[in-house]
């Protein structure tokens, strides 16, 4: 998993290999991702890629929308 200076420094476009690396999660899982409704990706030709600045604000939404739900949990 890549730090935040690391991931500073990531290209405007990723592709599944290096979008495993920045999450710590298996190839196969990114590969269920891009192709997933919502995810910041798209392809060309055959070659899937992931905007960077899209990716980083699909992950503030994910984190954001977990913390409603923790919350709620608490409250029940």
């Amino acid at each position: 998993m890549l730090n935040r200076e690391e991931i500073q420094k990531l290209p405007p476009l990723l592709t599944p290999q290096v979008l495993a690396e920045v999450l710590g999660v298996p190839i196969s899982f990114c590969y269920t991702l891009v192709r997933s409704k919502g995810f910041p990706s798209f392809r060309v030709g055959k070659k899937w890629l992931i905007a960077t600045d899209k990716l980083m604000n699909w992950i503030d939404f994910q984190a954001d929308s977990d913390e409603g739900k923790k919350t709620e949990e608490q409250n029940e």
